[in-house]
Parts: structure tokens; sequence; C-alpha cells
């Protein structure tokens, strides 16, 4: 390829193909074209394994053996040679390439005088044209124009050889349908009639598989026209972007893969730039905790404000002390975080700090899982083992108590049942003893009936379906069931309980809760003064309610004995069995309250029954 012939407008000789050799480590030309074979008279198949110095004149071969360890090192350089089979001077390039040093040979006109005169400046050109051709990275290309939809490679660089491992002579001299495959070719081909066409340079980018590989590459061709305007040439360069495109396949990939780990992950992710003081938050902020971010990333102490004021110090401050007083990599903290609607959630946090090289945190990727439902049901089941421990204490001592009491009565009426059998009916000692038996059976009946009772209770406890009770309605309906009983001794109930006050329950148990306390109130009023019992409730600052029913009735020694046993007496004067405090009791654990009693004897009782939070 001549230098003149990429000039637009000039009028190329037609194109001759330059002889050219692929040289070993040796200086043995492992192949070469016909166009060498012609210049040396022999048949190509007997290139292969001659000396390159060997095939030169004797007065040339010590400055082209100089040449050949320059070119191998990967140095371009050429000089005139003569050859012994042919008539004339040529020029002599050397060009490294990958493993090997490619040898071109073109004549030279005039032939250069001894010593030999530098070439001509023309010559000059070419040569340097070569040289930069064959050294770019790029792949360079020219197609002869033969006809519509038919070209020609008339050049190529040593990178289009490298990169598509096509030998030379599968190349030079052959038809681009011999070269290129398809569907790569029918592209080429159309683009390569829009650039005659047009007489611009067109761009397009092409996948082909070549011995190589698969290449990628951006084409751009040029065309070249005589002075007719027919065009003559196409010279194209293909910049290979083939690792460009796999590593931004790659990353399209990896990118897909992390939009669908986000997307099937509930944890909110987030990045600390920590010389920023900046927090990137992932999609799972907003879902898990209702904030609409206004910019992302947003300031460290944003997120700080949110943390509970009691986890700050085990929290925030760990983390920062973790950052930037320790080498730790990894940090993680459980604590209560605000939502947007300002109920708090707890969250699980772990995140993973980067380090520079000085060992100073530069980064770190983090979540935060929110854990509020686990953390309720562990609380659930450690309360419902607390329950259910408590509830087994109490069944032992029931059974221990509810035995000993049955024993009594089951004893006296065995005895009475066998001494009725001596007796003879009628007489006097036979209905007494008739009277005696009656008057166990009842007992037994009455601790059964007590143990239906408590079974009862224990037995829904856990399947009680919280309900708002409006409990100003409820003592109402109590005070009215028991208004015979309190205008018979003169009693007064103050019933200061806010209307609109509901709390999570079961009706029928505070009605039972009421119940009790009021009948306990009635029955151990003081005989000196009128029965006045005062209902109340009190809000605290957490949301918590305690239930207040307080009576001025005779008192009891309340530090003497557990007041809400079972079976547990105080006063032996009146008449009861011991379990309606037991009852109140029971009932109000099942809702998940608690209850004391304070008493003074003389003065009066008070039951105060405190629940977590009112209904909504």
């Amino acid at each position: 390829m001549q230098a003149s012939d990429l000039t637009p407008g000039g009028a190329p000789p037609a194109p001759q193909l330059p002889a050219w050799a692929s040289l070993n480590d040796r200086g043995e030309l492992v192949h070469g074209n016909a166009a060498l074979a012609a210049l040396l008279g022999c048949p190509v198949g007997a290139l292969a394994g001659q000396s390159l110095v060997a095939l030169l004149e004797p007065a040339d071969a010590p400055t082209v053996r100089g040449l050949l360890p320059r070119a191998g090192r990967g140095e371009a350089l050429s000089c005139p040679v003569r050859l012994p089979a042919a008539a004339g001077w040529y020029e002599l390039t050397l060009l490294p390439a990958a493993g090997s040093t490619e040898v071109l040979l073109r004549p030279l006109s005039p032939a250069p005088a001894a010593p030999a005169p530098p070439p001509a400046p023309d010559q000059e050109r070419e040569a340097q044209l070569n040289i930069i051709f064959e050294s770019i990275s790029d792949v360079i290309f020219v197609l002869g124009v033969e006809g519509p939809r038919r070209y020609r490679f008339q050049f190529v660089n040593a990178a289009f050889l490298r990169i598509t491992g096509l030998p030379r002579e599968q190349v030079l001299g052959r038809a681009v349908a011999e070269v290129i495959p398809e569907p790569s070719l029918s592209l080429a081909l159309g683009q390569y009639q829009a650039a005659i066409r047009s007489g611009q340079t067109t761009h397009w980018v092409e996948t082909s598989d070549y011995p190589s590989g698969r290449l990628v590459g951006e084409v751009c061709v040029t065309p070249v026209f005589d002075a007719a305007g027919t065009c003559q040439q196409l010279v194209g360069v293909v910049h290979d972007v083939t690792e460009q495109q796999q590593a931004e396949q790659a990353l399209r990939e990896s990118n897909e893969r992390f939009r669908y780990a986000l997307k099937a992950t509930t944890d909110a992710l987030y990045d600390w730039d920590v010389a920023a003081d900046t927090l990137f938050w992932g999609e799972g902020f907003a879902e898990l905790f209702g904030y609409q971010l206004a910019q992302n990333p947003t300031p460290f102490s944003q997120w700080s404000a949110y943390v509970h004021p009691d986890d700050a110090a085990r929290t925030v401050d760990d983390l920062r002390y973790t950052a930037f007083h320790t080498e730790q990599p990894r940090w993680q903290q459980e604590y209560r975080f605000q939502r947007a609607d300002g109920s708090w959630a707890t969250v699980f946090d772990r995140g993973y700090l980067l380090r520079d090289a000085r060992g100073r945190a530069v980064r770190m990727i983090g979540a935060m899982q929110d854990v509020s439902e686990r953390k309720a049901a562990e609380q659930r089941q450690q309360q419902l083992a607390q329950e259910l421990f408590q509830q087994n204490a109490d069944l032992q001592q029931f059974t221990y108590l509810l035995s000993h009491n049955l024993r009594a009565p089951l004893a006296n009426a065995t005895g009475f049942a066998g001494l009725l059998g001596r007796l003879q009916p009628g007489t006097a000692q036979f209905e007494q003893t008739l009277e005696y038996l009656n008057t166990s059976l009842r007992r037994v009946d009455e601790i059964l009936h007590d143990l239906n009772a408590i079974l009862s209770v224990r037995g829904q406890a856990l399947l009680v379906v919280p309900e708002p009770v409006p409990l100003a309605e409820v003592l109402g309906e109590v005070t009215e069931l028991l208004a015979a009983e309190l205008a018979g001794c003169g009693a007064e109930v103050c019933a200061e309980l806010p209307p609109a006050l509901r709390l999570q329950g079961r009706k029928a148990y505070f009605h039972s809760i009421f119940y009790n306390l009021l009948t306990n109130a009635i029955k151990y009023r003081a005989p000196e003064r009128p029965l006045r019992v005062v209902v109340g409730a009190t809000t605290g600052a957490d949301g918590s309610v305690a239930l207040t029913v307080a009576d001025n009735g005779t008192g009891f020694d309340a530090g003497r004995r557990d007041a809400f046993q079972l079976y547990q007496r105080f006063h032996t004067g009146v008449p009861g069995r011991g379990i309606g405090l037991f009852l109140v009791k029971a009932h109000a654990e099942s809702m998940g309250g608690r209850v004391a009693v304070s008493s003074r004897v003389g003065q009066g009782t008070t039951f105060t029954l405190q629940f977590s939070s009112p209904a909504a």
C-alpha cells in the first residue's frame, strides 16, 4: 500500500500486494505470501525454514543480522537490501509482532548507490506510515472496491491479525466474504455501501466470532475516491471494545442481581460516608419506617435523632467509638428506632467498616432489620412462660389446699354414712347424723363449685380475645345488681371512673372483679359507720391505668398473710370461703394486669389494679 493511495482525490495505481513473511526468533521464515515466493523464484511451500539473512546479498547480510535482535525487542526498522534472485534494490522493513517479527519487502527506485543514500521523501513517508500502522493498537485495514458489494483486503496491520487470530495469508488478497463471518458480514456490506453513497465516514458497532473468540468492535470506514469520483478503496479502523463490553455486561448483571437482592430483603440498607458524615439509604428505609426522604444521602445526625434516647448511649456513641477508637471491622446493636408515625420499632443493626491502610474508618455498609414482631413474640413467649410457671405454682398450692379442704368433709361424710347404717331410722340420733352428713356433702359441693370456677378462669385465660371494655358501664351494672344489699346496709358507691375510659380485656372478668370487691366491702363493713366505697382510675405518664377500689370498712392486717391466696380468711366471725380475692387476682392477671392491696385495721382497705394501657 503506497502512502499516496490514502489521499482522497488521487488516482491510485492498481493495488499490488507487498512481499511479506513472518520470522521466528532465529530469523527463519515461518511462512510467507505468494508475492515473496515470486520474488525469490520458489514455491510458497518452500519458504518455511529458510534464513532471511541467507536470502540476501552477502554484502547486506551483516546489516540485517544486526537489525534482527532490535526488531525482536520491539523496534520497527528498515534498510535497503538486494536479493540474488531479483534485480534492483528493495526496502526491507522489520515490524515487531506478538511472538514473531513481520518482514515487508518493497522495490526501491532508483537503486541506492554504495553507500546507499537515504530513501526518497515519499518512500520515507510511506515507511513511517507503515511503522505507525503496524504499531498502533487499533485494527486498520484497506479494502479494494471491485464492484457493488465486492471488496478485497489490500492491507491489514498487525493488530488485525493479533485481535482476530487470523494468519496474514488468510486475509490479504481475500474477499471480505471469506474473512468476515455472518451476521457481521451483512451489516458491514450495508455500511460499506452507505459510506460510498454518502461519501462520508460511517460508524457502527459489530460483534463477530473469530478464532481468537467473540469480538466487539467500534468500526468506522472512510471511502477514498479517484479524480473521476469513483470509490477505489475503503479505509477502516476498528477499536476493540470487547473487554469494555464484557465489563459493562458483568456490571449490568451484577447491578441486576443487586436490585433483585434489594427486593428480596426487608432490611434497610445504608452506606455511611465517614468523612462526609452522611448516610445513603436503600429503598428499604422508606418501606420499613415510612420516611419519604427529601434528599439522599442524609446527615448522620438525622438517623441518630430517631434512636430512642434511652438507647442512644449504647447505639450512637458505641458506633462512633467503634469507628474512631478501635480497629474492629464489624459493629452490631439492637435498639429502638422511631417510625414516621411516631411509633417505635425494635431494630437489629449490623454493619461492616471499611478502613484505609492506616486503619481509619472511611465507610460502613450496613443493614437495619425490623425485629419488632420477633421481639414481641419473644416477650409474649417469656410472659407465657412466666404465666405458666405461676399457674403451675398456683395449681400446686390449689391442689394442696383442695385436697386438705376436701379431706375433712369427705372423711366426715364417710363416717356419718357408716354411722347411719347402725342407727334406727326416725330416732333423734339418726336425724342428727343425717343432718351432719348433709352438711359435709354441701361442703364438698361448695369446694367442687370453687374448683369449677377456678379451673374455668385458668382454662379461659389463654383464650381471651381482648375487647375494649367500658369500665364505668360495667361498674354501673354491678352496682345495680347489688342495689338491695347496698341499700340494706346504707352503703354509698362513689363512681369516679371517666365515662370514656376503656381497657382491653374481657367484660365478664371486669364484672367479676367489681362484684367480688363490692361484696367483700359489704361483708366486711364497719358497724359503727355507713359504708362508703370509692371507685376511681388514674392514667400514668407511660399510658398505664390504675383502678382503685377503696372502702372504709373494718380493714385487716395486710402484712400478715397473702390476701389473694385461695381460702385465705382474715375475719373468722363473718361467713365466707376465701375464694373471692383469689378470683379477682386470677381475672386481673389473665388480662395482663396485676393487683395489690393496702389495709389498716379499723380504717379500711384499698385495692389497686394496674393495667399497661387503655384501649384505643
